[in-house]
């Protein structure tokens, strides 16, 4: 099952994803692109996100990885996938 949002406008496709910020918050949708072994780009909604963060591939939340920001300018992010905090299933 694809999970393709739309094409950006540099022809990569956009996944629709969730960002779990904690406990208390609930699951935040945001759009990534760009995924590799080691990272994403993320537009996210939401004025600011931590440092650190689960970003969950499905609702279920059995994809999930921990992720830490490189850098952000406005809604946009780019993440590190965390490989000693990595959660599968």
């Amino acid at each position: 099952m694809k999970i393709v949002e739309r094409s950006a406008s540099d022809g990569s496709h956009r996944y629709i994803a969730w960002l779990n910020l904690g406990e208390a918050a609930p699951l935040t949708r945001c759009y990534v692109e760009n995924v590799s072994r080691s990272g994403a780009k993320l537009e996210v909604s939401r004025a600011s996100i931590p440092d650190e963060f689960t970003l969950h591939f499905n609702r279920k939340g059995d994809a999930k990885v921990r992720c830490r920001v490189t850098a952000a300018a406005g809604s946009i992010c780019d993440v590190e996938f965390v490989s000693s905090l990595a959660i599968y299933g």
